[in-house]
């Protein structure tokens, strides 16, 4: 006997439909790590941090806090946002590098406590690219009609892998997570997807990686002695090709468009000085560029969601204006997704 809840449903044919933003949710973790607390832990100090990061604190989730719980918890303020219940969730995708588990994936995890049994879902492991990737097969799925709602989570629990007596990387990291609920524009009503690119190097794992866990070199007292689950990163590596990266994707998703149809720029908060950098060589002065990351430091996938729910609290999202969504991370991978607000 065929189970009703996994038959196929059939694409319809005709054009592909219009995508949308119906709502946004957020949730970030009550502990602030400051940076005095961290003076006292690792050979830095305030200045230091602020001036080569732009990061005045960070988010840390409390003991037995999951990435699962907090994925939810920003995915039930998006469903409540959007006015969707979790039963009308047809697709859950969740970006992430640090779920409950290397599998099941944190996406089954988030459906069962939002109580979306129906949903089918998967991870996506992009790093800091993790939710554009997201965004753009949310808007696929919607656009050939697959689908008529598809919510995409961005959740990290980064505290979990950094090694705090490594002040290069301990400063920067941060918990938390953000979601968005994606479906046809007629339904949403705002935030229309207008499209995206995706992109990959391989062959530059070192730049950032968390070298041991994995198959290529699975957990022993060896691994563990070394310190090899924490994350590794070369800085410098990251801030050339972030800065880069940055330009050419927002170069590109606004060549065919005026200098005035722009509203705002959300980019991945990967560092202060990156953001800075890069919006003076496209150009943009910093009041048409969203930061967050003073108060939240670098939450890989949880960045850009999380910068773009409070980009629309602070009322920067000016209706009828492009938001140019950018990442890039780990992979070393990149992207982008353009919205009309």
């Amino acid at each position: 006997m065929t189970d009703p809840s996994i038959t196929p449903r059939p694409r319809p044919a005709g054009a592909l439909r219009r995508v949308g933003i119906a709502g946004l949710g957020h949730y970030v973790p009550e502990r602030r790590l400051t940076n005095a607390e961290l003076e006292r832990a690792v050979d830095t100090s305030d200045e230091w941090i602020v001036q080569r990061t732009g990061i005045r604190e960070r988010r840390i989730a409390a003991p037995g806090e999951l990435a699962s719980e907090m994925g939810a918890r920003a995915a039930l303020e998006a469903l409540a946002d959007a006015g969707i219940g979790a039963g009308a969730v047809d697709l859950l995708l969740c970006a992430t590098v640090t779920g409950d588990y290397i599998f099941p994936a944190t996406a089954c995890e988030i459906a069962h406590r939002i109580g979306a049994p129906q949903a089918g879902g998967f991870d996506i492991g992009a790093a800091c690219s993790g939710f554009v990737v997201g965004a753009q097969t949310a808007a696929q799925f919607i656009a050939t009609g697959a689908y008529e709602t598809v919510l995409v989570v961005g959740v990290e629990k980064l505290s979990a892998i950094v090694d705090y007596m490594d002040r290069g990387t301990c400063v920067i990291f941060g918990d938390g997570a953000g979601a968005a609920v994606f479906t046809t524009l007629e339904r949403a009503g705002r935030g229309e997807y207008l499209g995206g690119s995706s992109g990959m190097r391989g062959g530059e794992a070192d730049a950032l990686s968390l070298p041991a866990g994995g198959t290529k070199s699975p957990a022993t007292f060896d691994t563990v002695e070394r310190r090899e689950h924490f994350v590794r990163m070369q800085g410098r590596q990251i801030y050339r090709f972030a800065v880069t990266t940055f330009v050419d994707l927002v170069e590109k998703a606004l060549a065919p468009y005026g200098d005035d149809e722009l509203g705002l720029v959300v980019p991945h908060q990967v560092n202060l000085r990156i953001i800075e950098s890069a919006a003076e060589q496209c150009g943009l002065p910093m009041d048409r560029v969203f930061v967050n990351i003073d108060r939240y430091g670098n939450t890989s996938a949880a960045s850009v969601p999380l910068a773009l729910y409070e980009a629309r609290a602070a009322g920067r999202l000016v209706p009828g204006k492009l938001v140019c969504c950018v990442a890039f991370g780990a992979g070393l991978t990149w992207g982008h997704v353009l919205l009309r607000w």
